[in-house]
C-alpha cells in the first residue's frame, strides 16, 4: 500500500465513524424528542378530556336551571289561562244576570265577579 491509499483509508474510516457518531446523536435526540412529543400528547388528551367534563357540567347545571325556568313558565302560563277562563266565565254569569233584571242575581254575580280581582294591599291597610 502506497501511503496515498493508507490516507485515503484512514480518511474512509474517519468518515465511517464520524457518520456513525452522528447518527448517535440524532438517534438520542429523535428520542427525547419522540418522549416529549408522546407526553404532550398524552397531556394534550388529558386537557381535552377535563374540558369535555367542564363542558358536560356547565351544559347539565344550564339545563337544570332552565328546567326551573322552564317548569315556572309553564305553571305561570297554566294559571293565567285558569283566571283567564274564571275571569270569563264570571263575566259571562253577569251578562246572563243582567239580562234577567233580577236585583238578586245581579248582585250575586257581580260580587262573584268582584271577588276575582287582585286584592289590592294598600285598600286593606286605609
Amino acid at each position: 500500500m502506497s501511503l496515498v491509499d493508507l490516507l485515503i483509508f484512514i480518511g474512509v474510516v474517519a468518515a465511517f465513524f464520524g457518520m456513525a457518531v452522528a447518527v448517535l446523536v440524532m438517534s438520542i435526540k429523535v428520542r427525547k424528542l419522540t418522549k416529549i412529543s408522546v407526553q404532550a400528547q398524552i397531556d394534550n388528551f388529558i386537557i381535552l378530556s377535563e374540558l369535555d367534563k367542564m363542558v358536560q357540567e356547565k351544559d347539565n347545571k344550564s339545563i337544570e336551571q332552565s328546567d326551573g325556568f322552564l317548569k315556572f313558565i309553564s305553571e305561570s302560563r297554566d294559571w293565567a289561562f285558569d283566571y283567564i277562563e274564571s275571569i270569563q266565565g264570571a263575566l259571562n254569569t253577569y251578562d246572563k244576570a243582567l239580562h234577567t233584571k233580577d236585583a238578586k242575581v245581579i248582585n250575586d254575580a257581580y260580587k262573584a265577579l268582584v271577588d276575582l280581582l287582585p286584592k289590592d294591599e294598600d285598600a286593606s291597610i286605609s
